[in-house]
């Protein structure tokens, strides 16, 4: 009490405007202050219907139609206030009369009235102390010791009942959850569970001091955790600080090898410029002693012709003579040596390593991977996260250049990608696509160190392909749906076969532009209809004309057309009923020739390169649809229901599938496309399923249901596939 007391004042400040409490309210975290201060605290720093505590943060949620005043009142820090009141009182301050009102300095208490007394009204208390007031102790406050503050803190409450304020509060309701007078009691609360206020106090009291002595261990824990925090950060600031000695350490060995390195190529460098020198220098005095006899002969021959006798003439014919042919028999030196000499660093600065940093030590047994109990489809990108667990919840051994985490899936063969990346928080993800059913064993280890029960073994079912809604066209109708195509901003551009136009939405599927003008055989004009298109880049479309037995090339920002090539014929760049056309990785047109039986390719600007198919065994019987995927041409065959591949000069390779109905059979195989994990689409569109395989022609899945008529296929660059239902007049998503 006397360290209350000696305090008094902070017990009953506000932290929010530092004065006495007004309306004290408490809060969720037990935290108590004004309630007009802490309503625009609140409000002012709420989110999302929440605010934080001043003192510990605590999220707190905002009373119901802010209602500030509906908070649980403090009703000890209202006793606190008219303990401070009687404490200032007590040193002097005006103190206000509970009777009379008037303020006075000098006051008395007494603890049965619970009132303060003026001296007056003490004189009229004593007066009638015999009649009303017998047993009432009285105090003066200045004469209050600490079992006075004390017995003031704890006197008894009144009931807040209308009309019964002067009635103490003796009973408490376990029903209602209030205290309650004997009023109260006769009157409304006869039939409930009644209790002694003072020994449902005294039951509440042992269960508050238990909580207590929870709570205080609670905190020692805490303290405890603090204390090792505090003594981790100060270990890992020595060892950070040990690191870096030995990290710099490090990096000057390195140096002074480097330097040696340098010392001893400079010193190459110098030996092979003395040596070079000397060879140089020694073949350069055999050229000028050369030149100077030479000159010296030269000399001698030109004085002798101009200024001597004819007889000194003859006389010294035969020594010029013999002195002339040694000159000229004299070999002149070749150069020694050249001059390059150039210096190739073999030093891969993106390689440098000075060595690894390891922190903790993983905990292999409560490390884990999610996610195994998805379901895996053949040719489906699959996602699995590795969340290694260390001895302080994090990664570690953390490497400087090449990951910790190995994984292996087998058989390894059978993966169309593997791919591993960390994620934030520490953890993994593993990112694989099989490219068939069966069954997989995931062996993951870290640091060279197995997970426990590693390998994980999954099973990849066969792919089910399913619609996942079709495309809604803004403002738009499809008829007969044959062709389509996206280009890498997301435009989508439709073939309209009975529309005899190309539609091109775009990303919110809204029509942007229309092309072509309806039947005919003039320069854009597509004549019974048109069969395919391809973007040839984002702004120009490369269109099929079926019954024209022509490609028309349009653009789209000119809205014009700007290249036609070909015509009905059997030679070469001519056309008969073409279906389907793509482009390879050098800009070349590939045309399905459907009545010609083979596929053409043509440059860029429709110049006949070259065309295969219609020779051999594996003759092609009205091709449609083909695309180019790796060097390799995949083209349906629909004569003869197959899919067959030819390499990048034509010549064939392998042929997929045969008549039939049963999974990996065609019927009518029509349009075909590659996904983004190598996945070959085919679209049949007398069987009315879209199926897949693998690019060396295992079946790996198909559609779930029939689709009516499906016709074209693509890929979309989000990877979403797109197949045109021709007699349905619809897009459909494929997933």
């Amino acid at each position: 009490m006397e360290s209350l007391l000696k305090n008094l004042k902070k017990h009953v400040e506000c932290s929010i405007c530092l004065d006495n409490f007004k309306e004290p309210k408490t809060i969720a975290c037990l935290h108590t202050f004004c309630c007009e201060c802490l309503k625009k605290h609140a409000l002012i720093s709420q989110r999302d219907g929440q605010f934080r505590c001043p003192e510990c943060q605590t999220q707190i949620a905002i009373p119901e139609g802010n209602r500030f005043d509906q908070l649980p009142t403090s009703f000890l820090h209202n006793s606190l206030l008219s303990l401070l009141a009687v404490q200032q009182s007590g040193d002097g301050n005006d103190i206000t009369c509970g009777f009379c009102k008037k303020k006075k300095d000098e006051a008395s208490y007494c603890f049965e009235c619970e009132k303060m007394l003026c001296c007056d009204c003490l004189n009229a208390h004593e007066l009638f102390r015999e009649a009303a007031f017998a047993g009432h102790k009285v105090t003066k406050i200045k004469q209050f010791q600490a079992e006075d503050y004390e017995a003031l803190l704890k006197r008894k409450a009144f009931c807040t009942e209308k009309y019964h304020e002067k009635e103490v509060t003796r009973f408490y309701c376990h029903v209602c959850q209030t205290c309650i007078c004997q009023i109260c009691f006769i009157m409304n609360h006869k039939t409930h569970e009644i209790e002694l206020l003072e020994t449902a106090a005294d039951e509440e009291r042992a269960k508050i001091l238990a909580r207590v002595e929870s709570m205080k261990q609670k905190h020692k824990t805490c303290r405890d955790n603090i204390r090792q925090f505090e003594e981790t950060a100060t270990n890992l600031e020595a060892n950070i600080a040990t690191a870096k000695r030995q990290v710099s350490q490090s990096a000057e060995q390195m140096i002074a090898v480097i330097r040696e390195r340098e010392r001893e190529a400079i010193t190459t460098l110098e030996n092979t410029r003395v040596s070079r020198m000397q060879k140089l220098d020694a073949v350069k005095k055999q050229v000028q002693q050369l030149e100077k006899q030479i000159k010296q002969a030269a000399e001698f021959a030109s004085e002798l012709a101009q200024r001597s006798s004819s007889a000194d003439i003859i006389g010294n014919r035969k020594n010029l003579q013999e002195r002339f042919e040694e000159l000229e028999k004299t070999q002149m030196p070749t150069l020694p040596v050249g001059s390059f000499v150039k210096f190739v660093s073999t030093c891969k600065l993106d390689t440098l390593s000075l060595g690894i940093i390891k922190s903790a030590k993983t905990v292999l047994n409560k490390s884990t991977i999610e996610g195994l109990k998805q379901t895996f489809q053949a040719g489906v990108e699959a996602e699995i996260s590795i969340c290694p667990e260390t001895s302080e919840g994090q990664i570690s051994n953390k490497q400087l250049k090449d990951p910790h985490i190995e994984v292996q899936v087998e058989p390894s063969d059978q993966l169309a990608s593997l791919n591993i990346n960390e994620k934030a928080g520490g953890n993994y993800q593993l990112k694989f696509v099989s490219k068939l059913p069966g069954t997989y064993h995931i062996s993951a280890k870290i640091n060279g160190d197995s997970l426990a029960e590693s390998p994980f073994i999954i099973e990849v079912q066969k792919r089910k392909l399913e619609v996942d809604g079709e495309l809604h066209l803004q403002n738009e109708t499809l008829k007969k749906p044959s062709g389509i195509t996206v280009s890498s901003k997301g435009l989508i551009a439709i073939t309209d076969y009975e529309k005899k136009s190309i539609l091109i939405f775009d990303k919110v599927n809204n029509i942007v532009q229309q092309v072509g003008d309806g039947k005919g055989e003039s320069p854009g004009q597509l004549l019974l209809g048109p069969d395919d298109v391809k973007f040839i880049n984002d702004d120009e479309i490369l269109v099929v004309d079926h019954n024209g037995h022509r490609l028309q090339q349009f653009n789209l920002h000119s809205e014009k057309l700007s290249n036609t090539f070909g015509r009905s014929g059997t030679g070469e760049g001519e056309f008969q009923h073409p279906v389907s056309v793509c482009m390879d990785g050098k800009g070349n047109i590939i045309v399905a020739d459907y009545s010609n039986n083979r596929v053409q390719v043509l440059t860029r600007d429709g110049v006949p390169m070259f065309k295969f198919g219609d020779s051999g065994l594996e003759k092609l019987k009205n091709p449609v649809g083909c695309v180019c995927y790796k060097n390799m041409f995949i083209v349906a065959d629909s004569g003869n229901s197959c899919l067959k591949i030819f390499n990048s000069s034509g010549k064939f390779l392998r042929k997929i599938g045969e008549k039939g109905n049963e999974d990996g059979q065609f019927l009518t195989p029509y349009g075909v496309c590659v996904d983004q994990y190598g996945n070959i689409l085919v679209s049949d569109k007398e069987s009315g399923h879209v199926q897949q395989f693998t690019i060396e022609g295992h079946f790996t899945g198909k559609t779930v249901k029939k689709l009516t008529f499906p016709w074209s296929i693509v890929t979309m660059p989000d990877g979403r596939i797109l197949v045109c239902d021709y007699t349905a007049g619809k897009v459909l998503f494929l997933k």
